[in-house]
Parts: structure tokens; sequence; C-alpha cells
């Protein structure tokens, strides 16, 4: 979103993470704000079971954490890399100041934003009330319709079975047998493992 000459004008600085590392913990105030430059981040919250929920999973060109960053409190989920990544870094004066100068790039954000609104929303009515195959239709047209590539049919789904779980409250067994069964209905088909999907969230 955010182009790497406006980041180094700013004095953002990029850090470096290998997969599994944490950026920063559920709990932690918000003092930076962050986008990725390379790789893949997810934001992810704990109980005290040791169940995980997956509020968002992040690639090039993705900020998160925003929330927390303008109402300076505590981050809800933790960060954490699914692969090596990089991230720009961005202190709190440097940012907003950022934002002042740069009203297109405000704008935007400002649209990533409430498209990630309607998104939570939607997930949150997805897990309260409907069933496996309709979470995971909705969750997938959704990915479907912010991706760039998302037109081409059919859609290669880049998240694992278990990601999808973790994204939608599911037991990743439920997803495995949520997943054969659109896939005998024709919604969907497997190619190498991966997740080709023909349908749409009203299909199911």
């Amino acid at each position: 979103m955010i182009p790497d000459s406006v980041w180094l004008a700013y004095g953002a600085r990029v850090v470096r993470l290998r997969k599994g590392d944490t950026l920063f913990d559920q709990g932690e105030t918000a003092s930076r704000f962050y986008q990725v430059k390379s790789g893949r981040v997810k934001m992810v919250s704990g109980n005290e079971q040791g169940r995980e929920f997956v509020q968002g999973l992040f690639t090039e060109g993705q900020s998160f954490g925003e929330p927390p960053f303008f109402n300076d409190v505590p981050y809800p989920a933790a960060a954490v890399a699914v692969e090596d990544s990089e991230v720009w870094s961005c202190g709190r004066p440097a940012f907003l100041r950022l934002l002042a100068e740069h009203p297109a790039i405000h704008l935007e954000l400002t649209r990533v934003l409430s498209g990630r609104l309607v998104y939570k929303s939607m997930m949150l009515a997805e897990i309260a009330v409907e069933e496996a195959e309709h979470r995971l239709a909705t969750l997938i047209g959704y990915l479907r319709s912010a991706d760039p590539a998302g037109l081409s049919r059919p859609y290669r789904v880049g998240l694992t079975r278990q990601q999808l779980a973790d994204m939608t409250g599911l037991r990743v067994e439920t997803v495995v047998r949520s997943i054969k069964a659109m896939e005998q209905r024709g919604v969907l088909e497997i190619e190498d493992g991966k997740i080709l999907w023909h349908g749409r969230a009203d299909e199911t």
C-alpha cells in the first residue's frame, strides 16, 4: 500500500522475521505501524486451552494492527510470521506526519480499514450462526474478491486446512470433512493438495 521510498523518507525500518517469530504479543501496547514488505504475517489470539483463532493473514503490501495503533491500546492478538518475512515498522509521530502529508495514502488506508470492518462483521455473523461449509465458502469467497488474481476460475486458495480452521473457528477435522463434501458436489476440486475453488459463497 505504501511504497518503500515513502517509508524510507519517514525513517521507517525493516524488521526481519523467521518463520514462527513473534513481532508483538497479545496485550502489548501498540506504538508502531506495520506493513508487510515480503512474506506473510498472521494476527492470532489464543485462549487458556491453547486454542488459536486467526484474526487475519497479511501479505506483501498489507498493513496490520491498525485499530490498536490509532487508539493507543494493547493488541488483542499477537503478530506471528507464517514464513520468513520482512515488515516495515514506523513510529507513531512519523507515521501520523506521513498521513498528514500524503492525503491519498490516508484515504486508501481508510478504505482498507473499512473493508476490514466489513470482513470482521461478516465472519462474526458466520461463526455465530452458520454451519461449517457456509463459513468456509464465505471466507474463500471473500479471499477471492480481495485477491487481484481472484477473477480467474478456478481460484487457487493459498491457505492450508489448518489456516482455514483457525480463521473460521472450526476444527481442522471439520474443515477436511467439509472440503470433501464440497468437492463431491463440484464446488471445488483438489489439485496437488491445494483447493481450486469453482463456487461462490452463495452456492452452498
